[in-house]
């Protein structure tokens, strides 16, 4: 007997304390397509970890026995946008810093500008390698990758990505 698993599972050598996440719009949103205003793809959120140390540096407001550390979002795959309509449409993408909409001049940056997509054709934006951040903890909101579609009922997209304990602030493991 088979067993149909629904979630993608990453299966590495070492262990990972890394999670992995499926960009995909959710069905009930607009039904999976990419709306004309933006919308988060991705956000860069604060990592939990267990507080082994006991010193409980930045404690996790929601469990007493965890810590939160900076974390962040590395994209494994190029996103896939997915054309359903027999026209060219185009979609732009962009990178919300982390802060912007909390204070005054959102911190704004344009990463695709209406890129093309033909009628009922697939295309791979490279953003494998692309990385968001989540620093501050004051901070309600993380970096935040972005997007939107020239129409309703037009694109889809696809791709996946890990969040993880950020890079720069893991702990040296090393002897």
């Amino acid at each position: 007997m088979s067993r149909v698993t629904r979630a993608w599972r990453i299966y590495t050598d070492q262990p990972s304390s890394g999670k992995p996440i499926q960009l995909v719009r959710p069905p009930g949103l607009n039904n999976g397509f990419l709306p004309t205003g933006w919308s988060d793809i991705a956000e860069a959120k604060d990592f939990s970890l267990p507080d082994t140390g006991g010193d409980g540096v930045t404690p996790d407001p929601d469990n007493n026995d965890r810590e939160l550390r900076p974390g962040e979002v590395f994209f494994e795959t190029p996103l896939a946008v997915v054309s359903y309509v027999d026209v060219p449409r185009w979609f732009e993408l962009r990178l919300i810093q982390q802060g912007g909409n909390e204070t005054p001049g959102l911190q704004e940056i344009l990463i695709a500008p209406r890129i093309s997509v033909p009628p009922r054709e697939t295309l791979f934006f490279p953003i494998q390698g692309f990385r968001l951040f989540k620093t501050n903890f004051t901070s309600t909101r993380g970096d935040r990758l972005q997007g939107r579609a020239e129409a309703d009922a037009s694109l889809k997209f696809w791709g996946s990505a890990v969040e993880l304990e950020l890079a720069d602030h893991a702990p040296d493991t090393e002897a």
